[in-house]
């Protein structure tokens, strides 16, 4: 097999034994609960594939993409930023409150509350990564604690009168005027929002600023060894409390899909659990730009899909989503290291078999 075949190999080798395997768990949990896991697979297919599906995945996707990017910039550095979750949640209500407020034109309302969101997520996550810098707390247990201190500060901020109120018996801030919303295209009934272009801004962001410059490299060699990486120059403590603050300014987005083109304002309800779905996004798609992409659409997809079966024949196995997802991320992971540790080996087997054939034809 050619080097090019190996590499494609097992870069597809890993994710598509990950999706048989949920697939094949999947379908044991349908023959347990006493349904057919073709006609329900079938019902899955045909209801995902409708055009208002298809476009309601997307949408889903964005978040979820957003939130993965934020993780897996944490991941390069070997950092678990596992506080997106308050990150976002708290850059989301003060978005909304600037975005509602603040005088000026629509479009200017818009950038503001965004640029509102991605100060206050970096702000928020430079607090664990100060502590894991200079007093070496874990980030992730000072994440987890921060998620606990934005759940309290939410709730203080959606009672304060100056920027909340209650309305249809929820606590809620101040509707977004309809021209601060981001605006959306229509498909088949179906609106795609167009907060899509700026997903794929930070994805392509994402991909340079690791992949491309100086500071990736740098991120990436702090996290790959932190050692060589001080020798050459680079700050460890900086380069953590730079790393946070990036991811936290990342997630200080997540929440910008929902806020701007479908609610246009901060409840009680305000949707939830996507920085820890973001965790799954980032492993799952290898923390590649693509790949998390990709995850994002394959997640969001399954959990519309699901719906399907809230109807006969398989009416009450609508968590087949949940299960394909759950399974698919620690199938993922696991498949990842095997096919990473088969791949070394074979790199050390054929530079082994160079060095013989090379040594055997040095003349004696």
């Amino acid at each position: 097999m050619s080097i090019n075949r190996k590499k494609v190999f097992y870069a597809l080798a890993a994710p598509l034994g990950a999706f048989v395997l949920a697939v094949a768990v999947a379908g044991l949990a349908l023959l347990v609960s006493g349904k057919n896991p073709f006609v329900a697979f079938k019902q899955m297919v045909i209801y995902g594939g409708t055009v208002d599906s298809l476009i309601t995945s997307i949408n889903e996707a964005l978040p979820l993409f957003v939130s993965g990017v934020a993780v897996a910039i944490g991941f390069r550095t070997n950092l678990f930023n596992i506080g997106v979750e308050g990150q976002y949640r708290l850059a989301a209500i003060v978005a909304a409150v600037v975005g509602a407020e603040l005088p000026g034109p629509g479009f200017l309302r818009i950038i503001m509350a965004m640029a509102a969101a991605i100060i206050v997520g970096a702000m928020y996550a430079s607090i664990a990564g100060l502590l894991r810098a200079y007093r070496n707390v874990n980030e992730v247990i000072a994440t987890i604690m921060l998620n606990g201190v934005m759940t309290g500060l939410v709730a203080v901020l959606l009672k304060w009168d100056l920027i909340a109120s209650i309305k249809d018996q929820q606590l809620r801030t101040s509707r977004l005027p309809k021209s601060a919303w981001f605006p959306s295209v229509t498909f088949g009934g179906s609106e795609l929002y167009l907060w899509v272009f700026v997903a794929i801004a930070i994805g392509i962001g994402y991909h340079y600023l690791i992949n491309r410059s100086r500071f990736g490299y740098e991120l990436r060699a702090s996290g790959i060894n932190p050692g060589a990486a001080l020798a050459a120059g680079v700050n460890p403590k900086r380069m953590i409390v730079k790393t946070m603050a990036l991811s936290g300014a990342v997630a200080g987005l997540v929440g910008m899909p929902l806020l701007l083109q479908r609610q246009h304002e901060f409840t009680q309800q305000f949707q939830q659990g996507l920085g820890f779905a973001g965790i799954a996004v980032a492993l799952v798609g290898r923390q590649k730009a693509a790949g998390m992409a990709a995850a994002a659409l394959l997640f969001a997809y399954l959990t519309r899909a699901s719906q399907a079966l809230t109807s006969p024949p398989t009416r009450g196995t609508k968590e087949i989503g949940t299960i394909l997802q759950g399974t698919m991320m620690l199938a993922a992971v696991v498949a990842y290291e095997v096919v990473r540790r088969r791949a070394e080996a074979n790199a050390i087997h054929e530079a082994a078999h160079r060095a013989a054939v090379q040594f055997a034809e040095v003349p004696a």
